[in-house]
């Protein structure tokens, strides 16, 4: 009886110096945490860090763990510690993801990613957020920066991307809604409608539903939105092969349409829209968007197509419209002949040999140029108009020598070349084959016709140039783009172009945004008249982009190229040069 008394006694004390020694370590982290808390108030934001971190690291998961993640990452948000605090929240979700302080964290990124300008990331978040959400207050809080965001700082691709994201199926709708009210902010008007009448059919009897009907009848009833908005009315060949990222040349170009609409809205009370349109490369299909497009009053303008002969089709299914169709990128000739409301953005091959005629001409002052071109190809094209241009100015083409694309060698046609080496001052060679490049040096530097070379876009991708710097440093030709990567303009562009479409600012971009750009100054200043649109692009008048410059001639054909030349290993820009320098 003794010894069980005893043995009680001896348990009873030991669980009581456990009991003790827990209390006390609550107490101390109790504490610790309210020391921290203190320093955290008081605005002592790094000694309150160290106190949470040793909350967190010392003292192994306890009462406070959790409470000490959060003030540890508001912390190192108040300091600007962006990357850190971000990486406290993720660890605290990671191990925590049914805390009650999961809103919060959440909340914390979205508002951290805002102020670094991360729009994407803070919207992907604030998602996250409203699909896991049982806190009212948390929803509509993320609901309202989602819309916020959504209205001109992100993509309107990403938030299609999360609507068809299974994960975010049961809420579709806030989804849906977030979209439909960022395409009537950007000017989207009749895709906006078409979503808010999705939402109405599909989510009918619930607030989403309720809420999307109430801005539908606010939309359609509204004069403002149906009759005075100007909009731009997109054709391109949206269905094309992509690659692994679902991205093509075509999607690059729409997405700097978009953005340069979305950078004109923010800037202006009166709102341009777009209505994009998929050719789908059909014949027929560009006849039932062109009857659709000139049964729309606000639509001033269209933007594409960006292929010659789709160009050929929209010219001929708006023959009986003022609408002006402005293509970035088609470069046949005689496309805007065919349609006297056709433009094309990006010079024509006849352009392109006239203008390097006029530049050797008027600023190299050289008079007598050997031509050499290929058979087949836009190389004819290009040689055709070098040649009838250089010769109305009162220059010689002393020998004009061909060759068949593919070929190894051009020595004959280099030794028929050599008998007027005396007289030559150069050499205009149109390839429509970046390979066919280096066989063309090989040729002339055999016959050491160590000359001048004037060329056409496609020496800017040609290869072996570094192998025969003698006569390549002497390589001069036109470029319907240049990027200067080191303009702070287009830095600053970058990366707020990325930092909301995830995409490179490249030359099809451009090609898109800086269309768009010249395109929106034009219909502001035109008041929305159709009429006045037209004046205004064949007023004379130029307007910078990025890629290139834009200057309509009276058939309608952008006249400005840049002017590069090639010296050892780099292009280096000259000038942007139009043909009435």
């Amino acid at each position: 009886m003794v010894k069980l008394l005893m043995i009680f006694i001896t348990l009873i004390t030991l669980f009581s110096s456990i009991i003790t020694a827990q209390d006390f370590e609550e107490r101390e982290i109790n504490t610790k945490f309210k020391i921290a808390l203190n320093l955290y108030d008081s605005g002592n934001y790094s000694e309150s860090i160290n106190l949470f971190d040793n909350i967190l690291q010392d003292r192994g998961i306890n009462h406070r763990t959790t409470i000490s993640f959060i003030f540890k990452s508001k912390a190192l948000d108040k300091l600007n510690r962006d990357n850190e605090a971000l990486i406290t929240l993720n660890q605290f979700l990671n191990l925590f993801p049914s805390s009650g302080y999961v809103d919060e964290a959440r909340m914390m990124k979205a508002k951290i990613y805002i102020e670094s300008e991360d729009y994407n990331n803070a919207f992907e978040e604030l998602i996250l957020l409203i699909s896991s959400t049982n806190s009212d207050s948390y929803l509509n809080e993320a609901k309202k920066i989602a819309e916020e965001i959504g209205t001109g700082y992100v993509s309107s691709s990403l938030i299609e991307n999360q609507i068809e994201n299974k994960s975010f199926e049961k809420i579709k709708s806030v989804l849906m809604l977030i979209y439909a009210k960022a395409q009537i902010y950007n000017g989207n008007i009749a895709d906006g409608i078409r979503e808010l009448k999705d939402i109405t059919n599909n989510f009918h009897g619930t607030s989403d539903g309720e809420t999307a009907q109430q801005l539908y009848n606010s939309v359609t009833k509204n004069s403002q939105f149906r009759n005075a908005a100007a909009l731009i009315g997109v054709m391109l060949p949206l269905n094309l092969s992509s690659d692994n990222t679902g991205r093509t040349p075509v999607t690059e170009i729409l997405e700097g349409i978009k953005f340069a609409v979305s950078e004109f809205n923010r800037a202006h009370s009166q709102k341009i829209g777009l209505i994009i349109r998929d050719t789908k490369r059909d014949k027929s299909t560009i006849n039932e968007i062109a009857q659709e497009f000139m049964g729309i009053p606000s639509i001033k303008t269209v933007i594409g197509p960006v292929y010659s002969d789709e160009v050929l089709e929209t010219a001929q299914a708006f023959n009986k419209s003022k609408i002006c169709i402005i293509s970035p990128t088609a470069t046949d000739n005689d496309l805007a002949g065919s349609n006297n409301n056709i433009y094309q953005a990006n010079p024509s091959f006849s352009i392109r040999g006239k203008t390097m005629a006029d530049y050797i001409f008027f600023v190299e002052k050289k008079n007598d140029i050997g031509v050499i071109s290929s058979n087949s190809g836009y190389s004819v094209k290009l040689a055709r108009a070098f040649i009838d241009e250089f010769q109305n100015l009162g220059g010689k083409i002393i020998a004009h020598e061909v060759y068949q694309p593919g070929s190894i060698e051009i020595n004959s046609q280099a030794d028929r070349l050599n008998q007027f080496r005396d007289v030559l001052q150069g050499f205009y060679v149109p390839i429509a084959d970046a390979n066919d490049a280096p066989v063309i040096l090989s040729g002339l530097v055999l016959d050491s016709l160590y000359l001048p070379i004037y060329g056409n876009q496609d020496w800017y991708s040609a290869k072996g140039l570094e192998t025969s710097t003698t006569i390549s440093n002497n390589l001069i030709f036109t470029s319907d783009y240049y990027i200067n990567f080191k303009d702070p303009a287009y830095i600053q562009f970058s990366k707020e172009f990325y930092s909301n479409t995830k995409f490179d600012a490249n030359r099809n971009v451009l090609y898109g945004y800086d269309m768009a750009n010249y395109l929106v100054d034009v219909i502001f200043n035109s008041h929305n008249d159709i009429n006045k649109i037209n004046q205004i692009l064949n007023s004379g008048n130029s307007k910078n982009g990025f890629h290139n410059s834009f200057l309509f001639d009276e058939n309608h054909i952008n006249k400005y190229l840049n002017i590069l030349k090639y010296q050892n290993g780099v292009y280096e820009f000259v000038e942007r040069y139009n043909s009435t320098n």
